[in-house]
């Protein structure tokens, strides 16, 4: 119960739940969720955006080997992704590769991730009775699909952010390249 008090927290910002002696709020939304979350240093801070029905929070861990995402889709945690979250690992690859003009490995780009997004979208469906994946593939009726709606936004404010923070676009530049001198490493070591 705690865990999804603290989550409405994360996606109502300004809201108080009182529960138990405990109170439970967030001013900055997924942003919060992500500093609670992270369990080691991060490689740059995070970066928070937002627009009317959407937020999402990124940075990487400079420990962590593996992609760690948290997905909600109209409050509800969605463990087990689903087209928004596919949609949104996409549309991260398909950014940072057009801002820096090199077709990087997506998995050189995603490693140590850390996110969170939160999308709202008009007659959900879900995969389970449980609602932990999305299957909807439009945000509403008249809308466009998920997939356009999240990389549109991203390519947007995401591109937009990096230009303005050109010290954490090298960060995030600095990492990929560590990622695939790994990366090559590694494959180097399995042919020997």
């Amino acid at each position: 119960i705690e865990r999804m008090l603290r989550n409405y927290a994360y996606l109502n910002p300004g809201l108080k739940i009182l529960f138990n002696g405990e109170t439970y709020s967030s001013e900055n939304g997924l942003k919060d969720l992500l500093e609670e979350e992270l369990e080691s240093d991060i490689l740059y801070p995070i970066i928070h955006l937002k627009n009317d029905d959407i937020e999402v929070a990124i940075t990487h861990s400079d420990k962590s080997q593996t992609e760690t995402y948290f997905s909600f889709v109209n409050g509800q945690n969605t463990t087990q992704g689903g087209t928004h979250l596919n949609a949104f690992r996409e549309a991260y690859v398909k950014t940072v590769r057009e801002f820096f003009n090199k077709s990087f490995d997506a998995s050189d780009i995603r490693k140590s991730i850390i996110a969170a997004i939160s999308i709202n979208v008009e007659e959900p469906v879900f995969e389970s009775q449980t609602k932990t994946k999305l299957g909807s593939n439009d945000m509403g009726p008249n809308g466009p699909t998920v997939r356009t709606f999240i990389i549109d936004f991203l390519k947007s404010k995401l591109d937009n952010f990096l230009h303005k923070n050109p010290e954490i676009a090298e960060a995030i530049q600095r990492k990929i390249l560590i990622s695939e001198r790994e990366r090559k490493e590694l494959s180097g070591i399995q042919k020997l």
